[in-house]
């Protein structure tokens, strides 16, 4: 009968470790791959996509004439890639005006290969790629004080390239070749991991 009721204890014992264990891994802090799910549902909420465009896109006459000041570096990186990808045809010349010269205006021609690839979309322009998140690289562990944040370090890289786009021709596009370093706050929903 002792050796019976040693068996039951060391089984209730087991019960109650692993029971512990469970509960310990319920309270801990986030995975990366909830985080990392969290950053992508951000990732698809917004805008991600990386495009050049116009006003009224939809109802651009070719050849687009458009002065080159004004744009950041990363619209000119997408249309040097344009260029270099042959789908159209860009070309600078001194902006003339009845008041003199003013600046540089582009003349950008829609090619044969731009046309068959459908390079140019009536919404959103030339666009060369997606952002979206690669890896979660490191994460804070929420306070005890109730809060559920976490400071997030991350990546992010250009994806879902059109068939167009080969990443070589784009090297000057923040995310089209390597990965992009990133950090974030996200905190606890009863949906899980957001972006805060």
């Amino acid at each position: 009968m002792k050796t019976h009721k040693k068996q039951i204890t060391a089984g209730w014992l087991v019960v109650i470790g692993m029971a512990s264990a469970v509960l310990a891994g319920c309270s801990s802090g986030p995975s990366k791959g909830d985080l990392k799910d969290g950053l992508a549902e951000f990732f698809k909420a917004k805008p991600q996509d990386v495009c050049w465009n116009v006003e009224n896109s939809a109802a651009v006459q070719w050849p687009i004439r458009i002065a080159l000041q004004g744009m950041d570096k990363g619209q000119i990186a997408i249309l040097n890639g344009v260029k270099a990808s042959g789908v159209a045809d860009i070309t600078e010349a001194p902006n003339v005006t009845a008041f003199g010269t003013m600046g540089t205006v582009l003349t950008i021609t829609l090619t044969e290969k731009g046309k068959d690839a459908k390079a140019w979309d009536p919404q959103k322009g030339f666009c060369v790629g997606t952002k979206q998140v690669k890896d979660v690289t490191e994460f804070t562990e929420p306070g005890k004080d109730g809060e559920n944040v976490t400071d997030v370090k991350f990546t992010w890289q250009l994806d879902d390239l059109p068939s167009w786009v080969d990443r070589s021709k784009f090297p000057a596009i923040v995310g089209m070749t390597e990965p992009v370093a990133d950090e974030t706050l996200m905190q606890k929903t009863n949906n899980g991991w957001r972006v805060q």
